[in-house]
């Protein structure tokens, strides 16, 4: 953990970045044109995602740790590489983009909130959270790269357009770099804890994708934006969640959820594009 501790942050500083260099202001007034869709994925990602976490954590034999892993894994805004993964789908990418930034921002707010909420209703882990130090390290880690990202796509947008995806394919491989390298220092200490965690991550995944899914299919008819929002809620930011994990704990048992959820979302994803492209094909 304490190489997560340290190098961490830095790493989070970039991935935020490279997030930012996806908003354009036009992107967001664009959205902004059609406020249901944004409504309703910000609703799936900030309030029925955690909800699923309440409900999981409530009626889902596991250990303690774990309890709190799989939550703070649902209060986490979604990955940097949803953005990419839309335009595989042919999603709407400018709500992807928009919604991924929205969540990214407020979440040095939205992540100690939930955190004040779960350690009152569940006090199987205690943990010291002083929510005005926290929420600064957040905004610093977080929040600021991101509008650094922003203000850089608008005053160099020609730079930004030619290298952004550069820069989220490195913020992916930087996570799994900062993944690989934890699991492989904590190896003493990890026991049979991946093979529980995977029980549960799985639970969760199919949990989300199902909830996600009703919600969008009843509540929207355009299919861009169900896909969109099907895949940020299920990608969600595994590097985030390790930066946070280690700020708070000293133990990996929390943040194994995390880990292993992050390795089995993009199994999902490629079988959820694999569906849409078989679709595709058998629709002709």
């Amino acid at each position: 953990m304490e190489f997560v501790k340290t190098v961490g942050p830095l790493g989070m500083i970039f991935i935020m970045f490279s997030l930012g260099l996806n908003l354009s202001y036009k992107d967001f007034f664009e959205v902004l044109k059609k406020p249901r869709n944004l409504i309703i994925a910000l609703i799936c990602q900030m309030i029925m995602l955690p909800l699923i976490g309440i409900i999981i954590i409530s009626f889902f034999p596991m250990q303690a740790e774990f309890q709190l892993g799989v939550f703070l894994l649902l209060i986490l805004p979604s990955a940097v590489m949803s953005n990419y993964a839309t335009k595989l789908v042919k999603g709407n990418v400018a709500l992807s983009i928009t919604i991924t930034s929205i969540c990214g921002l407020v979440s040095f707010i939205t992540i100690p909130m939930f955190l004040k909420i779960y350690a009152a209703f569940f006090s199987s882990v205690e943990f010291d959270l002083n929510l005005l130090k926290f929420s600064v390290r957040m905004f610093l880690f977080i929040a600021l790269p991101t509008f650094v990202g922003i203000l850089v796509r608008g005053n160099f947008k020609r730079f930004s357009e030619q290298n952004n995806l550069k820069f989220d394919r490195a913020a992916l491989a930087l996570f799994i770099i900062i993944l690989l390298v934890a699991i492989f220092t904590e190896q003493g200490n990890l026991g049979g804890y991946f093979a529980d965690a995977g029980a549960i991550a799985f639970v969760v995944i199919i949990s989300v994708l199902t909830t996600v899914y009703l919600i969008t299919r009843y509540a929207l008819k355009d299919v861009k934006v169900q896909r969109t929002i099907m895949i940020e809620a299920m990608l969600q930011n595994g590097a985030m969640g390790f930066i946070v994990g280690a700020q708070l704990f000293h133990e990996i048992e929390y943040i194994t959820p995390i880990a292993i959820y992050a390795l089995i979302q993009y199994v999902a994803l490629m079988f959820y594009i694999g569906n849409i492209n078989i679709n595709k094909i058998t629709a002709k």
